[in-house]
C-alpha cells in the first residue's frame, strides 16, 4: 500500500476552470481568428486589382461590335508573330500572301499577369520587312501578355489586333 491519502477537499486543487475563464478563452480565440483573417483579406484586396480587362462590363455591352471587328480582321488574312531579340521586342506583320506589311502605326500594351506595376503602352518603331521594334531593357524578366494594335494608314482606326504571350529573358 501507499502512504498517500486521497483528499476530497476542493481547496487542495491548484486551479479552477470557471465560466469567466472559458469566456475569455473564447474571446481570445475568435479575436485571433478575426485579426488573422483581416490581415489576409487586406493583402488579398490590395495585391490584385480584380479586373483583368479594363471596363469589362462596358465591353460586354458592346460585344457585337467586337465580333464585327474580329470578322473584318479575319477577312484581311494578316498574321503576326512576336518575340524577344536581344533587348528588343520584335513584332512581325505579314498579309495573306506572306508579304510584309510596313509603314503602319503599331502600339503594344505590355501587361504582367501578376501585377500592374510595370504595365505600359508603347508605340513600336518600323524596322523594315514587316518588323516593328521597341526596347524592353527596362522591363523585368518573366512572362508578359502583349496586346498589339495595328492602325490604318491614316493612324485613326485599329484594323488589326494580336494578343501574344512573350517571355522576357534576363
Amino acid at each position: 500500500m501507499t502512504d498517500h491519502a486521497l483528499s476530497a477537499n476542493p481547496s487542495a486543487r491548484s486551479g479552477k476552470l470557471t465560466g469567466w475563464h472559458v469566456f475569455w478563452i473564447m474571446v481570445g480565440f475568435f479575436g485571433l481568428m478575426f485579426t488573422v483573417n483581416g490581415i489576409f483579406l487586406y493583402h488579398a484586396i490590395t495585391s490584385f486589382p480584380g479586373e483583368d480587362v479594363r471596363k469589362s462590363y462596358l465591353q460586354g455591352l458592346d460585344y457585337n461590335s467586337t465580333l464585327e471587328a474580329k470578322a473584318a480582321q479575319d477577312l484581311l488574312g494578316w498574321s503576326a508573330a512576336a518575340g524577344q531579340y536581344d533587348e528588343n521586342l520584335v513584332f512581325n506583320l505579314v498579309d495573306a500572301a506572306g508579304a510584309p506589311i510596313s509603314a503602319r502605326l503599331v502600339s503594344v500594351e505590355l501587361r504582367h499577369p501578376g501585377t500592374t506595376t510595370h504595365d505600359e503602352i508603347v508605340v513600336l518603331e518600323p524596322y523594315g520587312g514587316g518588323d516593328y521594334v521597341t526596347s524592353i531593357a527596362d522591363l523585368p524578366a518573366g512572362r508578359w501578355d502583349a496586346q498589339f494594335q495595328v492602325f490604318d494608314i491614316a493612324g485613326d482606326e485599329v484594323v488589326f489586333r494580336a494578343n501574344k504571350r512573350i517571355v522576357i529573358l534576363p
